[in-house]
Order: C-alpha cells, then sequence, then structure tokens
C-alpha cells in the first residue's frame, strides 16, 4: 500500500463518519470548528483510529506507560524534557544493520539499570552517499520497540538534529 493509496482510504473513511453521523441529515448549522463525536474527540481522530485497528496498526504511545492524567502528566513531561541524558550511544560508523542491533540492545540496557533517558548519536548524514542511513535506521528502530518511549530531536548542545533524545519505558509498564 503506498502513501495514495492511505490517503484514499483516510477520505474515505472521513466521508463514512461523516454520513453516519446522526447530524448528516440535519439542516440545522452547526458551529465553526473540529466536529466533535464524544468527549473531546474529533470526527478525524475517529477515523484515524478505525483506520489504525482496522489495518492492524498500534499506537505504541497509547499502550501502557500513559497512566498519568491531566495535571500529572503535564508536569511529568515538564521533569523528564528538562532531564539531561543519562547514557549515550554513538553509531557513527556502523552500518544500518549494526546499528539497529547495537540500538536494541541498549535501549534493553537502560531499562534494566533504570535509566528514563537516553541519547542515540545518529550523526547528520554528510558522509552518506544519498539520504542519511544511521537516522532512518535509528527512527525505525526506535519506532518499533517496546522499550523505547518518546523520542525527538536532540537539543543542540546533545547533536541537535544528529542525535534523538530517548525516554525508556520500564520493563514493567509495557
Amino acid at each position: 500500500m503506498d502513501f495514495g493509496d492511505i490517503l484514499d482510504e483516510w477520505d474515505k473513511i472521513k466521508r463514512e463518519h461523516k454520513e453516519s453521523s446522526p447530524l448528516a441529515g440535519s439542516a440545522k448549522p452547526v458551529a465553526a470548528g473540529p466536529e466533535r463525536k464524544g468527549p473531546g474527540k474529533s470526527t478525524a481522530h475517529g477515523a484515524l483510529e478505525t483506520w489504525l485497528s482496522a489495518n492492524g496498526v498500534s499506537d505504541k504511545d497509547s499502550e501502557g506507560g500513559c497512566e498519568l492524567q491531566g495535571a500529572e502528566r503535564g508536569r511529568e513531561a515538564k521533569r523528564l524534557a528538562g532531564l539531561r541524558p543519562q547514557a549515550s550511544l554513538d553509531l557513527h560508523g556502523m552500518t544500518g544493520d549494526e546499528a539497529e542491533l547495537a540500538i536494541a540492545e541498549f535501549i534493553r540496557s537502560a531499562s534494566r539499570q533504570g535509566l528514563e533517558k537516553v541519547l542515540v548519536i545518529h550523526g547528520k548524514g554528510l558522509h552518506s552517499a544519498g539520504s542519511p542511513v544511521l537516522k532512518k535506521a535509528a527512527r525505525r528502530t526506535l519506532e518499533s520497540l517496546p522499550l523505547a518511549g518518546r523520542f525527538g530531536e536532540a537539543d543542540k548542545i546533545d547533536g541537535g538534529s544528529g542525535a534523538l533524545w530517548v525516554l525508556i519505558r520500564s520493563a514493567g509498564s509495557r
């Protein structure tokens, strides 16, 4: 399935949700803004959930590990954002396959040690023939690892676009 097929499927699901909405045949004007369906859910969000479940794709960030609510979640996010990486892995000189194995072992080890935030240094791909190999391999691997939580581009001091910070999930919160 290519991206065009995904977009077509997405549009089809959105149309089906809109047509099956109780307001679909109503002549009553609707206020501007996102349509709501249930408490705090937009129609588009419902369509996305439908497509994800129909295609066997899980949202790993919503599976466990997100037991904090409201203000607690905000405080925890700020604490983790300010936390310096507690360990780092430098992938320079590795192939994509070597990097994937190294990242998986590094994340498992970090979880066993009880670390909360680590740094994966993949470089900017300036020496790659073509597109950056290690950056893509790192992102793909982190998406697939249950012990890897949220991740993102590192702060400039930690390598900026040449590195990723990763929040580590404990083995019990999967």
